[in-house]
């Protein structure tokens, strides 16, 4: 993959948007002050690739300015990939999902997607496209600051770990914990095939006592069904009796209700008689009063006509008088128009008049404001040249400050290392005794270590004999049961034949036969007895062992954990003596010239003064500008006011005046809507001949109030005279059947005294027939438990031949099982760090070793080669023990890494960790061709940094790109190409140099 272009926008540090073509960089310093954003452009292509970044989530790769203001960040980024040329466009808001496209550049220069439908299969895409994921990308292509010598400085532990890591193969760690997660598991399902069995047993134990539960249980249920019979025939008859006293019951409610409807209806018929009684002597009572009710009725309608027909005119009036309106109002709206344009005019003629002493005062400030900014403009020119002079001082002050922050950066850095120097010189007994614990400590794992050994060689000698004397007390059992048979019939046939060898016996040989067959018997039941007892001794034995044994797990891990803890302060030491050494040798003389360096204050002061004097010059720029631009805008504004004047008063005298004379004439003859004063004095007219008088329409209205009853009265005189003869008929009606239904009562209240004397006779002779049936249903229950309890047990006696055949069932299956688990417990091993791991690294290690000394031999010039050795002899005894051991050679033979000088252990780290990302990119199926330096391997001094300038120019050739992030100024200029990196107030830019 060789990048082509990237371009930025809104992306971290980078504000807006920003390109960088890679054309021509093929050797390129990235430069820039620390949080510039020079590491932004690495993120940027990572991010643009796979989505990832130093920022924990998408949302943070987004420009927190454009954030803000909702904008999105966009990262485009072009590469070549054999011979093809890609684009990824990766864009993000906040909130928002991401959207990912791929695509490629067709031969007409148009671009073809190669998306897929969603994000996520996109990702799947670029990945299989690259050959690679985003781990392996980074640790192959980007050497990460402080990174190089991770490798070659740690303990062969370490050092298998992370070549473990960069390759890939801890993967295995997971498989074996995923086989530790199935063994388990698969021990659990033999743990409870057991319990199934000895529950199975313990059930298969319980068949007699079954039986005997089936015979008891079938007898209960026998006498229960024998009582229920009885008890149902007692409850038959209950019910019979019980049934005419509900038909009674009924025949009483019938009759009562009857009676209480005939009680009803009578109190009905008088009430109705009353109303009628009530009603005659009302109506009897306007018949004698007619005279007077007619005479009032008449003068009630002769008041009604003369109200009616003043209201006529009344209503004649007021819409007159509605119709006034609106042309009062046109009339009163017009006024109010002229008099508001009136005072309009009258305003603007004052200000007119007033305009004429200001323009005269305008014309003189115009003059005084021109003369002004004559003389302040020569100022300015005067104060711009000395600006410059103070920008360059300005300029050489930064230089010399700057320059003083580099030494005192580098010698807050020595201070650092002194500190660090002194901490560990400190610690170094504390480290020296911890070493002897630890070895101490393996020493006393070692002996744990030596009986366990014992321990598992007594667990499988005591699995064995357990194998064998199970197996042999099948043998002997038999060989009893013949010797059994025998024994009685020699018993049995007394002057038979011998058994063995078929000849006539006699009492004598027969007793001796006895005798000896006798004893074998005893001899093979005492076998049979002590086999029987050591197999009950190593069943007993036998699961101590095994938590011994797995003891030896928590052995392993504390051992682990020693060796660990005995490496490290190994390394911690041999840190301590190297970081001393180097203080020594180079830190602590550099400090001592960094001192005198910064003493030397005699440049610095001088331009600082000249600074200084500059500076008191310009102090009155800011006042001179503010001048300046108040004086432009009083002369701006002046001569706006005084043309706004001029054309104001030309208004006046041609329009204004002439409008106010017209409009106060209008005024003073009333010359306003004459349409609307004409119709006005026509609806006067009609209101004059209308003739309403508003008080003789108030008299014809009380006069009719006072007589409002009177229609009402009529109404009742005209409805009593009608209705006395009905109301006469329907009382004597009423009161025939109020007689009638008074009989009716008298004989319904008869009846049910009857009816309710026969119904208690019955309940008297009646028994509890609640209480019976409830006792039939206890029966019932009890009964059906008892048929239950039978099918339970016939149950639980059918179920024992099941129990039987799902016994053997589970043998079958727990044979299996532990079969299974030998196998996982194996792969389990297999998948460790010493099984499949080690032959995997012992693989690669020949590659790596190939690909370092080709790159070593050219940056030494063939003096210097690595080797890895993977195994080495234990003092203790005669056995090999893993472990990954550099061993470095020149034309002085084989020394350790250690004792190599600064320069040739970079040299070292610089080939082990590029030959580490060749065989990275190769097992991904891609080419390594383009790497990245990030900020030098670390912090190294100025020989350091021409050691890195020097290796990086013997491998330019290898890579179609290479990319070197640095802060160092004394390192930029070491490249051909330098992207200049800076941060201002709109962000991050860069510059190609």
């Amino acid at each position: 993959m060789i990048p082509i272009r990237l371009q930025l926008t809104n992306f971290l540090s980078y504000r807006g948007t920003t390109e960088l073509d890679f054309d021509g960089l093929d050797l390129t310093c990235i430069a820039g002050h620390n949080g510039a954003g020079k590491s932004s452009l690495l993120d940027a292509m990572t991010w643009a690739l796979f989505g990832r970044s130093r920022s924990k989530s998408d949302d943070d790769v987004v420009n927190r300015i454009a954030g803000r203001n909702g904008e999105q960040a966009e990262v485009r980024f072009e590469f070549l990939l054999e011979g093809d040329h890609y684009r990824v466009m990766r864009q993000k808001q906040p909130g928002r999902t991401t959207s990912l496209e791929l695509q490629i550049c067709a031969g007409d220069g148009d671009w073809r997607t190669l998306s897929e439908p969603g994000v996520r299969a996109t990702q799947t895409a670029i990945e299989q496209l690259l050959r690679m994921n985003y781990d392996t990308f980074v640790n192959a292509s980007f050497f990460l600051q402080g990174r190089a010598d991770e490798f070659t400085t740690k303990t062969p532990g370490k050092r298998k770990e992370i070549l473990a890591e960069l390759l890939g193969v801890n993967r295995w760690d997971s498989y074996r914990d995923a086989v530790h997660q199935r063994l388990q598991l698969e021990e659990g399902r033999r743990a409870v095939i057991d319990a199934q069995i000895e529950a199975i047993e313990l059930e298969l134990a319980k068949e007699a006592e079954r039986c005997e539960a089936l015979a008891e249980a079938e007898a209960r249920h026998a006498a229960l069904a024998a009582q229920r019979e009885v008890k149902e025939k007692l409850v038959e008859q209950m019910r019979h009796v019980q049934s005419a006293i509900v038909q009674q019951k009924q025949q009483v409610k019938n009759l009562h209700a009857a009676l209480v409807r005939g009680e009803a209806r009578l109190a009905e018929l008088e009430q109705a008689s009353e109303k009628r009684r009530a009603e005659l002597a009302q109506a009897e009572a306007l018949l004698q009063d007619a005279p007077a009710i007619r005479a009032g009725y008449e003068a009630w309608q002769v008041a009604e006509r003369e109200w009616k027909g003043w209201q006529e005119k009344a209503d004649a009036y007021h819409a007159l008088q509605r119709e006034r309106r609106p042309h009062e109002l046109a009339v009163e709206s017009a006024r109010s128009r002229l008099q508001q344009q009136q005072q309009e005019h009258l305003a603007r003629q004052a200000e007119v008049a007033a305009m004429a002493g200001e323009q005269t005062t305008l014309a003189e400030s115009i003059a005084e404001t021109r003369a002004a900014l004559a003389k302040l403009e020569a100022q300015r020119s005067a104060l711009a040249a000395q600006q410059d002079a103070f920008h360059d001082a300005r300029a050489a002050l930064q230089k010399l400050e700057s320059q003083r922050q580099l030494w005192q950066q580098e010698q807050k850095q020595l201070d650092l290392r002194r500190r660090e120097v002194n901490v560990l010189q400190q610690a170094e007994g504390e480290v020296r005794a911890n070493r002897e614990q630890a070895e101490q400590e393996l020493a006393r794992l070692d002996e744990k270590a030596v009986q366990l050994a014992q321990q598992r060689e007594q667990y499988a000698r005591a699995l064995g004999d357990l194998d064998r004397l199970r197996n042999e007390q099948p043998a002997l059992e038999e060989q009893m049961k013949r010797l059994r048979q025998r024994i009685d019939q020699l018993e049995d046939e007394a002057g038979g034949s011998c058994p063995t060898c078929g000849q006539p016996l006699t009492e004598t040989h027969r007793q001796e036969v006895l005798a000896a067959v006798q004893e074998e018997g005893k001899e093979h039941g005492d076998r049979w007895r002590t086999n029987k007892e050591k197999i009950a001794a190593l069943e007993q034995e036998i699961p101590v062992l095994e938590r011994a044994i797995r003891d030896g797990e928590r052995l392993d891990r504390e051992r682990r954990s020693q060796e660990q803890r005995l490496a490290a302060a190994t390394a911690r030491l041999e840190e301590t003596a190297r970081k001393v050494e180097a203080w020594q040798a180079e830190d602590e003389p550099r400090l001592g010239v960094l001192a005198a360096k910064l003493a030397d204050t005699v440049a610095l002061v001088a331009q600082q003064g000249k600074v200084q004097e500059l500076g008191k010059g310009l102090e009155e720029r800011p006042a001179l500008e503010t001048a300046y631009n108040g004086a432009q805008r009083q002369l701006s504004d002046a001569e706006a006011r005084l043309a706004s004047i001029e054309k104001a008063r030309e208004s006046w005298e041609t329009e204004g005046s002439a409008a106010l004379a017209a409009i106060t004439a209008r005024l003073e003859a009333n010359d306003l809507a004459p349409g609307a004063q004409a119709a006005l004095a026509s609806l006067d007219e009609k209101m004059a001949t209308l003739g309403y008088d508003e008080a003789a329409h108030a008299g014809a209205r009380q006069t009719r109030d006072e007589l409002e009853e009177a229609p009402q009265r009529y109404q009742a005189l005209v409805k009593a005279e009608a209705a006395v003869r009905p109301v006469q008929e329907s009382l004597a009606d009423l009161e025939a059947q109020l007689r009638d239904q008074q009989a009716q009562v008298v004989e319904a209240r008869a009846q049910h005294e009857a009816a309710a004397e026969a119904l208690a006779q019955l309940e008297d002779g009646a028994g509890d027939v609640a209480a019976a049936e409830q006792e039939l249903f206890d029966l019932r229950e009890q009964e059906i438990a008892a048929a239950r309890r039978v099918g339970a047990v016939q149950q639980s006696l059918a179920v024992l031949e099941d129990q039987r055949k799902r016994k053997a069932e589970l043998q079958e299956e727990g044979e299996q099982l532990n079969q299974l688990i030998r196998r996982l417990d194996l792969l389990k091993k297999s998948c460790g760090r010493d099984g499949v791991q080690a032959l995997l690294i012992e693989q690669a290690l020949p590659e790596i070793e190939t690909d370092a000394n080709d790159l070593l031999e050219r940056l030494s010039n063939g003096e210097m080669r690595i080797t890895f050795e993977t195994q080495k002899a234990l003092k203790s005894r005669d056995e090999l023990a893993e472990t990954l051991d550099i061993t470095i050679s020149d034309n002085a033979g084989d020394r350790p890494y250690e004792n190599f000088s600064g320069g040739e252990q970079f040299r070292v780290n610089f080939a082990v960790r590029l030959a580490l990302s060749r065989i990275l990119t190769r097992r991904a199926g891609a080419r390594l061709q383009t790497l990245v330096v990030d900020e030098g391997f670390g912090s190294q001094d100025t020989e350091g940094q021409q050691r890195l300038v020097e290796a990086i120019n013997v491998i330019r050739d290898d890579f179609a790109r290479i990319l070197v992030i640095t802060h160092l100024s004394e390192l930029q200029d070491a490249f051909p190409r330098r992207i200049q990196v800076q941060k201002g107030p709109a962000g991050s830019q860069l510059t190609v140099f």
